[in-house]
């Protein structure tokens, strides 16, 4: 037999909202340090993974020029 949950005011939304409000609770949410630090890396990779690319196509740009031109 199924059990029966109570609904919240506002029906299923408001279930929903009271649901999501139990489960935010239960967040282990990073410290302010731990939160920097991961920002600043995810910050530092981005640039280093652009200028990667950057690198690359200006090479491969030069390269087909190269090709192309003789």
């Amino acid at each position: 037999m199924a059990t029966q949950t109570q609904t919240a005011p506002g029906g299923a939304a408001g279930n929903y909202l009271v649901e999501v409000r139990k489960e935010m609770r239960k967040v282990n949410w990073p410290k302010r340090k731990e939160l920097i630090s991961n920002t600043v890396l995810t910050l530092v990779s981005a640039l280093v993974i652009s200028l990667f690319i950057f690198g690359a196509d200006q090479v491969i740009s030069w390269a087909l020029r190269l090709i192309y031109q003789s």
